[in-house]
């Protein structure tokens, strides 16, 4: 019924064109990216879905967002990891905090020096896997915080609720922003902090994430489903001169 269809990334529109060719027997044109169906050409195009910088670096400058940014820099640590995402099981808040868990294991000079701030916004809460999972989310937080925290310190600073005042303040916070989806059509949070980081924050990204195809070569790329392989990658992150 379309004259064009269209995708996030190329490797969606191989896959399409693929799932027309072997599983609905239609003609296709890999190097046009047609699909050829009852006499009609049918274009298979990518075009990521892209920010608003304009409107985004106007909101970076409210008032709201200082007030959220004075009080992330009077409670923040030598250095912040920042995830910003739903309690959606595909974000894999779990495995960003056993890698935060990881990492204080192998580095213990880390210890009350870098704190992981997660954003979680509650999504589908009245679906059951949905409510499974934030109560993971909360339960996980709450063993890595009883293993390394104190008093003064906590290694997970988890807030649950919507707030893009504080998710933007964030961005311009965060020395590392962890974005580790086991699977993601694009993800527009990997953008946003790049965009409006004001720490020359470093990018963690999972290849899963449809934005990887885009910006995985200006990020430090991870395995969603490697725990150890995310906390590699967080040190490294949090390591790097920052002329890299």
């Amino acid at each position: 019924a379309n004259d064009v269809v269209a995708f996030h990334t190329e490797g969606y529109v191989r896959n399409f064109l693929d799932t027309c060719e072997r599983v609905l027997s239609l003609p296709v044109d890999r190097e046009q990216g047609l699909v050829f169906i009852d006499g009609r050409r049918v274009a298979v195009r990518w075009y990521p879905i892209s920010l608003d910088p304009e409107s985004l670096h106007a909101f970076a400058r409210t008032e709201e967002v200082a007030q959220e940014r004075a009080a992330l820099q009077r409670s923040r640590p030598d250095q912040l990891v920042v995830r910003v995402d739903r309690a959606d099981p595909s974000k894999n808040v779990v495995r960003g905090f056993l890698a935060m868990d990881q990492l204080l294991v192998d580095h213990p000079e880390l210890v009350g020096r870098v704190t992981m701030l997660a954003l979680i916004q509650p999504t589908r809460t009245d679906v059951p896997q949905y409510q499974d999972y934030m109560a993971a989310i909360l339960r996980t937080a709450a063993e890595v915080n009883d293993r390394y925290g104190t008093e003064a310190w906590q290694p997970v600073d988890l807030r649950i609720g919507e707030g893009l005042a504080r998710a933007v303040a964030a961005y311009q916070e965060a020395d590392v922003l962890l974005v580790n989806p086991v699977r993601d059509g694009m993800n527009l949070v990997a953008k946003e902090g790049v965009l409006l980081s004001e720490r020359d924050a470093v990018l963690v990204l999972s290849h899963q994430a449809g934005v990887f195809e885009e910006i995985g070569a200006f990020s430090v790329g991870v395995h969603p489903l490697d725990v150890m392989d995310q906390a590699h990658a967080l040190y490294r992150a949090l390591t790097m001169p920052r002329e890299e």
